[in-house]
């Protein structure tokens, strides 16, 4: 009898206790919110509610540099890009004397060139099929850091001698790779015989300028490799063992082709300087970093500023920040009880990409706030999350960024902070990266199935039609 007394009491307790519960729940006052929602569940118990028509804010952020120094790639080349107008890249670059060196009195100069190495996994960007022009230029003035600088980067600059050392024409194909010259995965460019004669003359009469590090910078600087006049259609990553090289012939009964090489040297002084010019795209509104102003706030432009997209190529400085501003309007809900998990969608315009202007394959998700800086990365199951992205170009809908955003969603949703709605997501390339693939973000003027979208699952104390 006493145990029996016992379970009903304690059976009473419980079913009060729940009473009381739906009691405190149902004299909640329904907020005016404004977002759709999905119910999955059967009402007779706690449901499940997808949240899928957040209010997300789009916006381009720009840098005023990037890294490119010591990449491993000498980046050049010139595209016009439809959305984010004409980028041009140069690369910069010292070469050392060879260190093994010596000639006869019978051996006989033939030419000077540089060439440049291109292998099937480089990087490359835009249409592969039109014409490049190179164009060699030595540097013109000491090739130092500055004494404020801490390395060089894309906006790194050295001037250039007036008159260009040499240039070809030349059609590259990366994927075989192949080039029009017919020499597999080089490209070669002849250079002007002037200073391939003196560097002849340097090596006879074994030559300070050549036995010396220090002498011979200051009396070679480097060199730079641009596009020429002309030049468009794509941007190529060749190899950073780029040679100048000395062909001569040593004599003997037979005269036998030799050759002097002088090799990259100092990678990580090799650079790549790359220029944009916006003025005709949909970026020309972009809100840019004051130049000089040192440290600043990189400045956010709203996707309504550009053609109602965000924009991604980390190369160029473009990185994109998602902000969410209503987001804790979910939790005022009288059913909510607690976020469940959260998954954000990343739909690029179906327009802006295909085969030539392929999306990148991995875009990077990190924290970011009102300093619109790249902070700690948002981690997934497996680490840091790069949007999974499966390339379908016959299902173009089916190309999208997925990203498990649970832990940022459960953090933001409750932060009553002032700046809460200036924090959010950084879409970015992964770091390191030398890629010019770049991604254009759909706002929410686009339709739904072409929009970046955020789909909240939250659990529901109780049926709520």
């Amino acid at each position: 009898m006493t145990i029996n007394n016992y379970l009903k009491k304690e059976r009473l307790f419980l079913l009060s206790s729940i009473l009381a519960l739906f009691y405190l729940v149902s004299c909640q006052k329904q907020p005016n919110v404004t977002f759709g929602s999905t119910y999955v569940g059967d009402n007779n118990g706690a449901n499940i509610v997808v949240v899928d028509t957040s209010t997300i804010n789009l916006f381009t952020v720009v840098v005023d540099s990037t890294a490119t120094a010591g990449t491993g790639f000498l980046q050049v080349g010139k595209l016009a890009d439809p959305y984010l107008g004409t980028i041009t890249s140069r690369a910069f670059l010292q070469v050392a004397p060879p260190s093994s060196r010596s000639l006869g009195i019978y051996d006989t100069y033939d030419s000077l060139g540089l060439i440049l190495l291109f292998k099937k996994s480089n990087p490359f960007y835009g249409d592969s099929t039109q014409t490049q022009t190179l164009v060699v230029s030595q540097v013109d003035s000491l090739y130092q850091l500055a004494s404020y600088q801490n390395g060089f980067n894309s906006q790194s600059s050295l001037p250039l001698a007036p008159t260009a050392l040499g240039s070809t024409q030349v059609i590259i194909a990366p994927n075989i790779p192949y080039t029009s010259q017919g020499s597999a995965d080089t490209v070669k460019i002849k250079l002007d015989d002037n200073l391939g004669k003196d560097l002849f003359t340097k090596i006879y009469n074994n030559s300070d300028t050549l036995n010396q590090s220090a002498i011979w910078l200051q009396w070679f600087h480097g060199l730079c490799i641009a596009p020429g006049p002309g030049s468009h259609g794509a941007l190529y990553g060749f190899q950073d063992s780029a040679t100048m090289r000395i062909y001569y012939h040593k004599a003997g009964v037979y005269s036998v082709p030799a050759y002097f090489d002088f090799n990259i040297t100092n990678r990580s002084y090799q650079f790549n300087n790359i220029t944009v010019d916006r003025s005709t795209s949909p970026l020309q509104r972009l809100i840019k970093p004051i130049i000089g102003l040192n440290p600043q706030t990189p400045p956010a432009t709203p996707s309504a500023s550009t053609v109602n997209a965000a924009y991604v190529q980390t190369a160029t400085g473009l990185n994109v920040k998602l902000t969410f501003p209503y987001l804790n309007d979910i939790a005022k809900r009288p059913d909510y009880l607690s976020v469940l998990r959260a998954q954000l969608i990343v739909r690029p315009d179906l327009s802006s990409f295909n085969t030539t202007w392929t999306l990148p394959p991995g875009l990077e998700i990190y924290i970011t706030d009102l300093n619109n800086l790249i902070g700690p990365p948002l981690p997934g199951s497996a680490g840091v999350q790069n949007g999974s992205l499966v390339m379908d170009f016959l299902h173009p809908l089916n190309m999208v960024y997925t990203y498990d955003v649970t832990n940022f969603v459960k953090a933001q949703i409750t932060n009553t902070d002032p700046t809460a709605k200036q924090n959010g997501l950084m879409l970015s390339m992964p770091s390191g990266s030398s890629s010019f693939a770049r991604a254009v973000l759909a706002d929410a003027t686009y339709p739904v199935n072409q929009r970046v979208t955020l789909n909240v699952y939250y659990i529901s104390l109780y049926p709520h039609n």
